[in-house]
């Protein structure tokens, strides 16, 4: 876990931007507790500023001015049809910012539907692993090849160039390996919410 820390999951080396009195005012005057208005923020603080400004960092800042809110507004038929397409594609973190709601919210509602999280009956794609570590395919791949990252064949049939089969990495076999090999889990890109779900549940 120290590693995680390290490569910036809370702090570590993870670049912060320096507020400025003005830039706080706008997050005063604009913000409304959503995470599509928090986006918004967070897009027109890069512009004017030049630095990186994240949806999480509009929304720590909130937090630290007493002005945190969680409107969370009713879900429509096309969020939830939506939600229904990507809930079993993409971590809780990518539908969450796509469809401009809280990991939390989409987490909930997902339950509640009884859709399923990407986890399914216990077991990821490939896929599925490089959004969660972070990594690219070729990655994955290598952790595979060479034993690290235990995987089989989905339905016993070997995945082919063209994608048409997948890898079937179960859930205790990647917790495994991410228990063993925390060091490989580098950078921002880790889904630090599923690994986190993926340890404590």
């Amino acid at each position: 876990m120290t590693t995680l820390v390290q490569a910036g999951i809370k702090g570590g080396n993870a670049h912060k931007h320096k507020w400025t009195d003005e830039e706080r005012d706008i997050v005063r005057r604009e913000y409304n507790g959503t995470n599509q208005k928090s986006q918004q923020i967070a897009d027109k603080l890069s512009y004017l500023t030049g630095d990186k400004v994240t949806l999480f960092a509009v929304k720590g800042q909130a937090a630290k001015m007493g002005i945190m809110q969680d409107k969370s507004p009713d879900w429509t038929e096309k969020e939830l049809e939506r939600l229904s397409e990507l809930v079993h594609r993409y971590s809780i973190t990518e539908v969450a910012k796509r469809l401009h709601r809280s990991p939390n919210a989409v987490k909930i509602k997902a339950t509640r539907l009884k859709l399923g999280l990407r986890s399914r009956d216990g077991w990821f794609t490939k896929r599925e692993v490089c959004g969660i570590c972070g990594v690219d395919h070729k990655k994955i791949q290598v952790w595979i090849d060479d034993g690290r990252l235990k995987a089989s064949y989905h339905n016993g049939v070997r995945p082919s160039q063209k994608g048409m089969c997948m890898w079937h990495i179960d859930e205790q076999d990647l917790r495994d390996f991410i228990i063993n090999n925390s060091g490989q889990l580098l950078g921002r890109n880790v889904d630090i919410q599923q690994i986190v779900w993926l340890l404590v549940g």
